[in-house]
């Protein structure tokens, strides 16, 4: 065999294995196609409710009708068809129909004059507080008529003074003793007579 012939050969068998190793090489070089992101899933977001302005009223409110005032702090009630005495929680009025007082005491006509003019067979709501009734049987609360709450209207006309604080009936306290000073520094009806109103009841001043 001539020596042409066997270079030809060989010219193409480097050629053959030259062009098979491109292609491999080609092959690896190419980088590999990123697969198609999925799409993201949709995320339907419910249109949240309108917020309420409105808070909760944790009171325990039972309407009732009054039938008739006893004194400033102190009334006949209908309540879902019961008659009740109640008493105003918290308050205390001067003393006008008590049997151990002889004459009654100052503003104590007042008072339940204001009491009968705002109450008397009104529709009224009360509210109650820990402890319902006190010894004597009677519905302790604070009564409300057209919304507003007649135990702070005794204390801010000066016919009332912050009384028989007893826990756990204290719910509303502090902001009595806040209407009551006010009343005090206005020196209005109990308050326009000096040491009149005391933390253990009405004295009334001695007539020489």
């Amino acid at each position: 065999m001539s020596k042409t012939y066997l270079l030809k050969i060989c010219l193409a068998i480097t050629l053959i294995l030259g062009t098979a190793t491109a292609c491999t090489f080609a092959e690896q070089s190419t980088p590999d196609q990123a697969p198609s992101p999925s799409p993201s899933p949709s995320i339907t977001t419910s249109p949240s409710p309108t917020a309420k302005n409105t808070q909760e009223d944790n009171r325990r409110l039972l309407d009732a009708k009054v039938t008739r005032v006893v004194d400033g702090d102190t009334m006949k009630l209908t309540i879902d068809g019961k008659k009740e005495k109640v008493r105003l929680l918290l308050v205390d009025t001067p003393e006008s129909v008590n049997p151990n007082i002889p004459e009654p005491q100052p503003f104590s006509i007042e008072a339940s004059d204001y009491a009968k003019k705002m109450l008397t067979n009104k529709d009224v709501q009360i509210e109650l507080d820990v402890s319902e009734r006190d010894k004597y049987g009677r519905l302790l609360c604070y009564l409300y008529i057209d919304g507003k709450m007649f135990n702070e209207l005794l204390l801010e006309q000066g016919y009332a003074r912050v009384a028989y604080v007893f826990a756990p009936n204290t719910k509303y306290v502090d902001q009595f003793r806040a209407i009551q000073d006010k009343a005090r520094e206005q020196g209005i009806g109990i308050w326009s007579i000096e040491n009149y109103a005391q933390n253990n009841g009405f004295h009334v001043p001695k007539t020489k």
